[in-house]
Formats: C-alpha cells, sequence, structure tokens
C-alpha cells in the first residue's frame, strides 16, 4: 500500500513538473513571439523610412525641375513682354501723351 502511495505521490509530481515545463516552455514561446513581432515591426517601420527618404528625394528632384521648368517659362514670357515693350514704347507714349493733351 504504502508502496502504491509512493508511486502516486511520485506521478503527481512528475505531473507537476510537466504542468511547469509546459508553463514555461508557453511562457517562452509567448516571449518569442512577442519579440520575433517587435522584430518584425521594426524590420518594417526602418523600411518605411528608407521609402520615405527615397520619395522624399525624388519628389525634391521633381520639384526643383518642375520649379526650372516654370521659372523658364516666367523668363521667356518676361522677354516676350520686354521685346513687345521695347517695339511699341515709343507708340504708346506718343498715344498716351496725345490722349491727355486732347483733353
Amino acid at each position: 500500500m504504502e508502496d502504491m502511495i509512493n508511486k502516486i505521490i511520485e506521478r503527481d509530481k512528475q505531473a507537476r513538473e510537466s504542468l511547469i515545463e509546459a508553463r514555461q516552455l508557453r511562457i517562452d514561446s509567448e516571449q518569442k513571439i512577442s519579440d520575433m513581432k517587435a522584430k518584425k515591426r521594426d524590420e518594417y517601420l526602418e523600411r518605411a523610412r528608407a521609402n520615405i527618404k527615397s520619395l522624399e528625394k525624388s519628389e525634391k528632384v521633381k520639384a526643383v525641375v518642375k520649379f526650372k521648368a516654370i521659372e523658364n517659362l516666367y523668363a521667356r514670357k518676361t522677354e516676350k513682354i520686354e521685346k513687345i515693350y521695347e517695339k511699341n514704347s515709343k507708340e504708346w507714349t506718343d498715344e498716351l501723351f496725345k490722349r491727355v493733351i486732347e483733353r
């Protein structure tokens, strides 16, 4: 009978040890999953930041090109207006003078 009780106690002890091991395994697995999740999130954020920097550089280049195009357009329009003014300034001045005097 005492042998049977010792076997039951031993089995209970083994069951508790197995339960402790299983709990520890679960805790370790959860920690590993949490660490992997954090690592993946950090990797994703790092790639996203790199993409943002790349896009930022690309957009700056596009903005500079667009600005230069607009600047050139305005320069051409200004030049055209100045040529028209040079060509017609005497006539316009005379016409204005004539209109003011005739009043």
